[in-house]
């Protein structure tokens, strides 16, 4: 928006929100795209009520339109700009100020730029609005919603284009990239001279940063969702088409919840009106063993399962709670709820850990109901049970943890000198310099000697993405692009990670190739490294858009599912 000379400036009415509005807040906040006139005597057109930022000012100001007009026109604090998603000014380094535009037909969820995937804003009628993920998901494009589990977030960016309009690749050149000065100002519509019909791939201009985490997945509902599935992602049926899941190599690798309105249909979140949700075809006893199992409708409440069916259900009496075995007194097993919580908007029905007691408690959310539970004394949840406290750390406690921490940049541990993350009300976001630039505590900056405290060569050899630390006994994983680690993550309850999710550790032999790794015949089912099956692992091939090429190890070393090594580090499986 331009400002309008005829317009006066007030006092900032958002400085004394700012220190306290939710950078990731789940409210919805509408954004204006009316047509901007500029010059003497110009107009702001505002076409729905709320606060919003004028661009041209570099966010630095904003305007409160209120019956279809401008009332007024604030100022940020210095080091501040308005952001919309938190009605607020908030620092400046964190609020990239990127104009989002919608074409008037566009129905569409983008991620919003410089939120490394935590925030979408979804077009509508012309008009975009924008939306949070909750806590621990990230945007996924091709989901059209917000989505749990590991995955890649591709940022677009400007440096070294000219001014003008580009294809965004971060987005399949559904969308144009208006540059100015090496810089993303925009967010377009695709326009016939601005959208190339081959899109490059993401990694080609956009920077891919780690979103999400391969721990998502404990209780037995869902880790038995894929059992029998193919490939692909579903509807969960048993929430209403509310919820969806991803399935590959017969696990769930992705968890998410459609925004309000919204069912999971054809693939995709989409409008609750446009979409078909079948009755739920599994019994609640699906995989699960004969006997008594809490039923989350209250905290007395159980089911009996006998051959995958349900044969009973009851209550204990009088003031007894049901600890997932038997009645038990209400002191044995703290038990509260279910009831109504933010906390569960937006979280897939399971079990979580809960930050603020640092672990001591834990809570269930079905849809938005909640019910909290404690361990006991001298344990804490560890994202599958209770367990002794000195054998888990709360992810709170952790070191890289947000919880509790002021907002601002900090660089990570157990990582290059590239990656860095941000913290902004206690929610963690990984970001990364570009290559060739290290984070020096505050920005990005030139590499030079004795500016990083350690190298780190974990990644040398290693294609991009997520890669087990085999030293941990794969109880941890890490994230690796263009040769540096720019995150270190950790598996919860005892899981380890196979290379695509935290899985218990009975499922996978850390250090063996996962066995969605050795494919047979002649096509490539999906990108990436493969062992060619009968060459004792001497052999190997990777896919890029089905496009196999084959490799091989040097003698006297094998194919451990990323790298050759030499044959007495690793154990070719079968």
């Amino acid at each position: 928006m331009s400002r309008n000379p005829r317009e006066p400036h007030a006092a900032s009415v958002a400085a004394d929100m700012s220190a306290r509005a939710p950078a990731f807040s789940l409210a919805l906040t509408a954004i204006a795209l009316a047509q901007i006139f500029t010059g003497a005597g110009g107009t702001i057109q505002c076409h729905k009520d709320g606060l919003y930022a004028d661009y041209d000012s570099s966010c630095r100001e904003y305007v409160k339109c209120s019956g279809g007009a401008a009332r007024g026109r604030y100022s940020c604090p210095e080091g501040r700009t308005f952001s919309e998603a938190a009605g607020a000014c908030v620092p400046a380094r964190r609020n990239p100020c990127v104009q989002r535009e919608c074409a008037f037909r566009d129905a569409l969820a983008y991620a919003t730029p410089g939120t490394a995937c935590r925030h979408y804003y979804r077009c509508d009628n012309g008009t975009g609005t924008d939306r949070a993920c909750p806590s621990g998901s990230w945007f996924d494009l091709d989901l059209q919603a917000c989505a749990r589990g590991a995955g890649t977030c591709y940022e677009p960016v400007c440096a070294g284009l000219p001014d003008g309009e580009y294809p965004d690749p971060s987005h399949e050149c559904r969308r144009a990239l208006r540059c100015k000065g090496g810089e993303l100002v925009a967010v377009t519509p695709c326009r016939v001279s601005a959208c190339s019909q081959t899109c490059p791939p993401p990694r080609t201009a956009a920077a891919a940063l780690p979103a999400g985490d391969a721990d998502f997945c404990s209780d037995e509902a869902c880790s038995s969702l894929c059992q029998d599935a193919a490939d692909g992602a579903y509807a969960d049926r048993s929430t209403g088409c509310r919820e969806y899941f991803v399935c590959e190599a017969r696990r769930a690798i992705r968890r998410g919840v459609c925004e309000v309105g919204m069912l999971f249909a054809r693939g995709g979140c989409e409008p609750a009106a446009h979409a078909h949700c079948p009755p739920p075809a599994l019994s609640p006893c699906f995989n699960r063993a004969d006997g008594l199992h809490r039923d989350w409708r209250s905290c007395d409440a159980w089911f009996e399962c006998r051959r995958e069916r349900v044969v009973s259900r009851g209550a204990c009496s009088g003031q007894l709670v049901f600890d997932g075995a038997r009645c038990v007194p209400a002191v044995e097993f703290p038990c509260a709820g279910p009831e109504r919580a933010r906390s569960c908007e937006g979280l897939p029905s399971g079990t979580y850990q809960d930050l603020e007691s640092n672990c001591t408690r834990y809570f269930h959310c079905e849809g938005s109901m909640r019910t909290t539970l404690a361990c006991p004394l001298g344990e804490v949840y560890d994202g599958a049970r209770c367990s002794p406290t000195g054998g888990h750390l709360c992810p709170s406690l952790q070191r890289d943890s947000c919880f509790g921490r002021a907002d601002g940049r900090y660089r990570a541990a157990d990582t290059g000198c590239r990656g860095y993350y941000a913290c902004a009300n206690g929610e963690r976001a990984v970001y990364a310099c570009a290559p060739g630039r290290i984070f020096d505590g505050e920005q990005c900056v030139s590499v030079r000697p004795g500016l990083c405290p350690k190298e780190d060569y974990s990644c040398d050899g290693l294609s991009d993405g997520y890669h087990a630390e085999i030293e941990s006994g794969c109880k941890r994983y890490f994230y690796c692009e263009g040769g540096d680690r720019l995150a270190t993550l950790s598996c919860l309850g005892g899981k380890i990670f196979d290379g695509q999710a935290c899985v218990e550790a009975s499922q996978y032999e850390c250090g063996a190739s996962r066995k969605a790794s050795i494919e047979n015949g002649k096509r490539c089912e999906r990108d990436g490294f493969f062992v060619q099956e009968g060459t004792e692992c001497s052999r190997y091939y990777f896919c890029v858009s089905g496009v196999r090429t084959a490799l091989k190890c040097v003698a006297g070393q094998a194919f451990n599912g990323q790298v050759c090594v030499s044959r007495d580090q690793y154990s070719c499986p079968g």
